[in-house]
């Protein structure tokens, strides 16, 4: 399946491309964001809700491998490569070069059936990912176009927020364990975004009591702790191969319903 890919121009209203569900999941390291988006994806997959863009912006990785798939090249790479091809170039070579970023992007994308996948990859030198955080914010916006939704696992803690990559995002969904560091990280996000985009995730629900949340909110949904999951996590397997009817993947149907996302029973409390 070929995805049309249009300029930033195309497929904008006044000035803004049409709304539609752009979705980050963020939260602290270790609290399970990446098994939730994968778990959501699919949950949109099976709901029909195609075609769907995957990004994994975490340097580290995590949402490409939780999803059963690999890459060949990821934006990180993009990067160094149009560094390398400018470093020397004339000033009309540069120009071209640049003009070129937008086909460079869609190298990286990856393209399957009803769903193509975007990987942040890591650079080969050290340092800031901060340049690699402004590419991916703007291949975001070059790619978002011709998909019904785009879902971002972000990296884990704040730093995309901070950098704007999550600035055309419809929703966040801010997952928590239940833990007091988990509350207070989604507090920071509540700081940084505002309430009015923000939904809360429980996820490993019904191991201990939950903290509270800042402002009085409520989970959206609540992910259960599932050995299945757990299982395949710890293995590295993909969690696309979890049966239609586990838990933990019914908990993420049902949050997506809550979003005005899928149709069926279980709409926004």
């Amino acid at each position: 399946m070929s995805f049309t890919i249009t300029s930033k121009e195309n497929g904008q209203k006044n000035g803004r491309e049409e709304e539609k569900p752009i979705l980050a999941v963020c939260g602290k390291g270790g609290v399970g964001k990446t098994a939730f988006s994968a778990l959501l994806a699919r949950a949109l997959l099976l709901g029909g809700k195609t075609p769907l863009l995957l990004v994994d912006a975490d340097p580290a990785g995590g949402l490409v491998p939780a999803i059963g798939e690999t890459f060949r090249t990821g934006l990180a790479g993009v990067r160094e490569r149009l560094i390398r091809s400018v470093r020397d170039a004339d000033g009309a070579v540069r120009d071209r070069i640049a003009g070129n970023l937008d086909y460079m992007v869609m190298e990286a994308l990856e393209e399957r059936k009803g769903y193509a996948f975007l990987a942040m990859g890591r650079e080969s030198q050290k340092g800031c990912f901060c340049p690699a955080n402004s590419l991916l914010r703007d291949a975001i916006e070059l790619l978002a176009a011709p998909f019904a939704t785009v879902l971002i696992d972000a990296e884990a803690g704040l730093e995309q927020i901070s950098r704007e990559v999550t600035r055309r995002v419809t929703r966040v969904l801010a997952v928590s364990d239940g833990s007091k560091r988990g509350a207070d990280t989604v507090a920071q996000i509540l700081d940084m975004i505002g309430p009015e985009r923000v939904e809360v995730v429980l996820n490993r629900a019904g191991t201990g009591l939950p903290a509270p949340l800042p402002r009085g909110l409520a989970y959206l949904a609540e992910i259960p702790e599932d050995p299945e999951v757990k299982r395949r996590d710890q293995a590295g397997m993909s969690l696309w191969g979890l049966p239609d009817d586990n838990p933990a993947l019914e908990a993420a149907r049902a949050a997506a319903r809550r979003l005005g996302l899928l149709e069926g029973i279980g709409g926004r409390r």
